[in-house]
């Protein structure tokens, strides 16, 4: 037998059917319960045409009926293209048509959205709404749930299908569709089951952060997969987030140094019992020793710090950094997971030597199959067999991962490489910062000069020429912004993510 993510998922409910498996913001299902209403959304797909291998896009926040469909495409061999929920129209409408979806499940809170949508891309055949008034153009989802079976559907899927297509952040340009198979997506729940030893069956995890996002998905699927409960939020709420910590006893989150600081200072302000929590990852962005340090003092008293370098190509982790991990310099994204190999090497795919900067390359089950309709870029990304992950890294002697900077966020000055990821972090070490980061600007002597765009902390009286003596005080002379810019807020993905540099390009990426 195939082993596939739906199979892995029905296991799960064999072994587990009186817990509870998945929660959102109004109701929780036990394993068995969620079992049987996948294999009645299974064969109500199929009895609406959906195929296997056929596209299907989706369209909502985090609810147990989403994950509902999630699974029940995998026991049918449906590829699910989750759109952004909290993208603009031309955002989904560009998603769901290079993609070639053929059908559309949305939630009722997105039904214009869906209309709009089914109006523009005539290829899409079936449309269901997932409850509440279910609008005219499109079929009621528990309306096709009671009149399907529910015994385990025949599917003859195959580890080497495809199962998702995750829209690549964009960060750069524009979003591609990355073809992630169950294959791929199983081998990295293997990884991060065995080296995080988590999630086990024991495990809870509260996730506002959105599933269409694919470190969510991965998540998602990793607690289906070990019998664990996941308890999905549409809306991501400092306090919120506390609350539910406290009263779920989850015992593992997910974040970013914004995300994490958020939670610290909501807790400060009105404490929670968050002693339940045993484990909490830290990626997208660097972790300072005195934020990491309040962080386990007040928030997470019992909690135990991992790292991760991931990406959506590599379904998605790469890299783990333990608790008791020991590498040479702090920043470190921990060593490759077992299954995969990472490389450090120059333009010519060469490997450096230790401690040399270069781009980081990938091999291993986890890597993804390629982009949609796209063999160029798909060609580019896998040359020579290996994932260009378009970031700079480097290694320690101990065999210790660094994430120095995105390719394309290195700016050029002077002849000389300046990674824009060191001057955020001496940035973010200034009280008046809340967040900081930097581009670079066309100068006709230098090349490129720095210009670094800051929010302030509320309240506070920033100048340029402070930020600039902060960073001529801890950096090379060249390394310094020569311009600043304080804005309100910095253009950000999903769930206080990554920020959007191409966004700041185009607004202050001029002299």
């Amino acid at each position: 037998m195939e082993m596939t993510l739906g199979e892995a998922f029905a296991r799960s409910a064999r072994k587990y059917p009186q817990k509870v498996a998945v929660k959102d913001d109004h109701q929780s299902l036990t394993y068995d319960r969620l079992n049987r209403r996948v294999n009645r959304w299974a064969h109500a797909a199929e009895g609406a045409g959906m195929v296997r291998g056929q596209h299907a896009a989706t369209l909502s926040n985090n609810c147990t009926s989403l994950m509902e469909v999630y699974l029940g495409h995998l026991k049918k061999g449906i590829v699910t293209v989750p759109l952004d929920s909290r993208g603009t129209l031309e955002d989904i409408t560009f998603q769901a048509g290079s993609s070639d979806c053929e059908a559309l499940i949305f939630h009722p809170d997105f039904a214009d959205r869906a209309e709009a949508l089914v109006k523009a891309l005539p290829g899409i055949k079936t449309v269901v709404s997932l409850g509440g008034e279910t609008p005219k153009f499109a079929l009621d989802y528990e309306d096709l749930l009671t009149r399907a079976k529910e015994d385990e559907p025949e599917s003859g899927v195959v580890e080497e299908d495809d199962a998702f297509l995750m829209f690549t952040g964009g960060t750069t340009g524009r979003p591609k569709g990355a073809i992630l198979t169950h294959k791929s997506l199983l081998w990295n729940i293997i990884c991060v089951t065995t080296e995080n030893q988590s999630p086990d069956p024991e495990d809870r995890v509260y996730y506002p952060m959105q599933i269409y996002h694919t470190a969510a998905l991965s998540r998602f699927l990793a607690y289906m997969y070990a019998g664990a409960t996941f308890i999905g939020s549409k809306t991501f709420d400092p306090e919120a987030y506390l609350d539910a910590v406290e009263k779920e006893r989850t015992t593992f989150i997910t974040g970013n140094p914004t995300i994490f600081r958020m939670l610290l200072e909501a807790n400060r302000r009105r404490p929670r019992d968050t002693s339940s929590m045993k484990r909490w990852l830290c990626s997208q962005g660097f972790l300072h020793k005195d934020l990491k340090e309040q962080i386990e003092k007040e928030l997470w008293p019992n909690g135990r710090l991992y790292g991760s370098y991931a990406l959506t190509e590599a379904s998605p982790a790469v890299t783990v950094l333990k608790p008791g991990d020991q590498p040479r310099e702090w920043g470190s994204v921990g060593r490759p997971y077992m299954c995969t190999e990472v490389r450090i090497v120059d333009p010519e795919d060469r490997d450096l030597p230790i401690g040399e900067e270069g781009e980081i390359i990938v091999r291993g089950p986890t890597v993804f199959k390629g982009y949609y309709n796209n063999p160029e870029e798909t060609a580019r990304a896998l040359r020579g067999g290996w994932l260009h992950t378009g970031d700079i890294g480097k290694y320690d002697d101990l065999g210790y991962l660094y994430m120095v900077d995105r390719l394309k966020d290195m700016i050029k000055t002077g002849g000389i490489n300046v990674y824009s990821r060191e001057i955020e972090e001496v940035l973010s070490l200034h009280p008046d910062v809340k967040e900081g980061v930097v581009i670079g600007v066309p100068h006709p002597k230098w090349g490129e000069s720095i210009r670094a765009v800051i929010v302030p902390r509320k309240g506070a009286s920033l100048s340029e020429e402070a930020v600039i003596d902060h960073c001529r005080q801890r950096l090379a002379s060249h390394k310094k912004p020569t311009s600043v810019v304080l804005v309100d807020q910095l253009p950000k993905g999903t769930f206080g993510g990554k920020v959007l540099k191409r966004v700041l390009r185009e607004k202050y990426g001029q002299e």
